[in-house]
């Protein structure tokens, strides 16, 4: 289950475009004749180092993200010789299309354009090729040890993350000043609470959204709430879902919805995305979404609340943490051109590239130098800059829950509970206790 697809959806949806011109580059079949050696860095940015090399990088087809890396790609030719051919795959088709060539090991694509669930599920296959021994100390360092986190199984790193991100809290300043309220709710109950007095049924706004749809978006958002309560899902090998941490998580988004009314009637229908839209369309006072809403919200052409609004940390239960999640790349142990490739990696997540990425979307980036350069750049509001930090201080304070490569299937089976919670057909002890008995029974297979 892809975490951020709806989110790459809802930009194009909405119109968001890059400066660039979208061109389509088609795969050239085959392989470059010239081949790398399996092991050992040989990263340089000296012109005409990769000269007559070709790798070929599988790409969400119409993903931001990636438009921009297309846009910029021809800066890393000029530097190092090395051709960058992207192959667009539809974003329902891209773990299938991912695990067929990896699987026949044609080496055909050199990058996976890779999705954190995806990182344990292709490792413990052998898929994706370790890149411990390709990165030094100081260069792991570079890195927030979160974002290497997200990217690694079993303590060997595969893969390296250009997005590491977690949900942030998107307020009204414009409501909570009219309601008197001087700052972010930092707890749960002061979000409740929060959430209770900014609630406006007469003018149609309701002050949040609990996400309840059987689909894989809103248990993202369930995951931080287990782990705000102090519970989880696994620890380690060992599954603890059964617990009174999460049974209490469970019955504290009963209590907005069902008691408090904060939530509109049928947000057990709600996810993401619609979550976003009523945020954006002034109805609802606060949310827990993504950074990438940030810019799109601060659009006036898009958004009627741009201007009106801040961020903040997800509000605290037990512990102030919440589920973290990466975008990044990954290469293919079937790759003919490792080297070329690794070249690819460290250049699309360097500190100059990865200042440019966090200005260009306001998100979180994945090195403190980066955060430096865009906390000195004149050109940036001092506003995005603080929406910047905070989105990167909660990527910081997040934890890796896709440890196992059963992640898809147990996303899976805890939307189902979430949906029978929300609508009361389960209670959440009850739900906890079948659906441990599923997700034990997919771990042994």
């Amino acid at each position: 289950m892809n975490h951020t697809g709806k989110h790459v959806k809802q930009l194009r949806k909405i119109g968001f475009t890059m400066a660039a011109s979208v061109v389509a580059i088609s795969l050239i079949s085959g392989c470059s004749s010239n081949s790398d050696s399996p092991s050992g860095d040989k990263s340089s940015t000296a012109p005409g180092v990769g000269e007559g090399k070709k790798i070929t990088v599988g790409v969400e087809t119409g993903s931001p993200y990636m438009e921009f890396y297309k846009k910029i790609t021809p800066e890393f030719t000029k530097q190092t010789g090395i051709q960058v051919d992207f192959q667009e795959v539809p974003h329902d088709n891209m773990h299938e299309r991912f695990i067929t060539e990896a699987a026949t090991g044609t080496g055909s694509i050199d990058i996976f354009n890779t999705d954190q669930p995806w990182i344990s599920e292709f490792a413990k296959q052998g898929f994706l090729e370790p890149l411990d021994g390709r990165l030094s100390d100081a260069e792991k360092k570079e890195f927030s040890p979160a974002a290497l986190e997200a990217v690694s199984y079993q303590n060997k790193i595969y893969g390296l993350p250009y997005l590491v991100h977690t949900p942030v809290l998107y307020y009204r300043t414009d409501l909570f000043e009219q309601a008197g309220l001087k700052k972010a709710p930092e707890t749960w109950d002061e979000f409740r609470e929060y959430a209770k007095k900014l609630t406006d049924t007469k003018n149609g706004v309701f002050g949040t959204i609990v996400e309840g749809k059987q689909s894989g978006e809103p248990v993202t958002h369930l995951l931080d709430r287990f782990l705000q309560a102090g519970g989880a899902v696994l620890e380690g090998d060992k599954l603890v879902l059964d617990s009174a941490a999460n049974a209490n998580a469970l019955k504290y988004l009963l209590a907005i919805q069902h008691e408090d009314k904060s939530s509109p009637e049928g947000a057990v229908s709600y996810d993401n995305a619609d979550a976003h839209n009523m945020f954006m369309q002034g109805k609802a006072a606060m949310v827990i979404n993504w950074p990438y809403m940030y810019s799109l919200a601060n659009d006036p052409a898009k958004s009627k609340v741009a201007g009106k609004f801040a961020v903040a940390l997800q509000p605290a239960g037990v512990a102030k943490t919440s589920a973290v999640w990466s975008w990044g790349f990954g290469i293919s142990s079937s790759s003919k051109n490792k080297d070329a490739a690794m070249e690819f990696l460290k250049w699309t997540t360097s500190t100059e590239m990865m200042q440019k990425f966090g200005k260009n979307f306001i998100n979180p980036v994945v090195k403190s130098a980066a955060v430096d350069s865009l906390n000195s750049d004149k050109d940036l509001k001092d506003a995005d800059k603080t929406a910047i930090a905070v989105m990167t201080k909660a990527a910081e304070n997040g934890k890796n829950v896709t440890t196992t490569h059963a992640f898809p299937a147990i996303q899976e089976r805890l939307a189902v509970s979430l949906s029978k919670i929300m609508t009361k057909q389960s209670t959440p002890e009850d739900e906890l206790k079948a659906a441990s008995k599923d997700i034990q029974s997919i771990l042994s297979k």
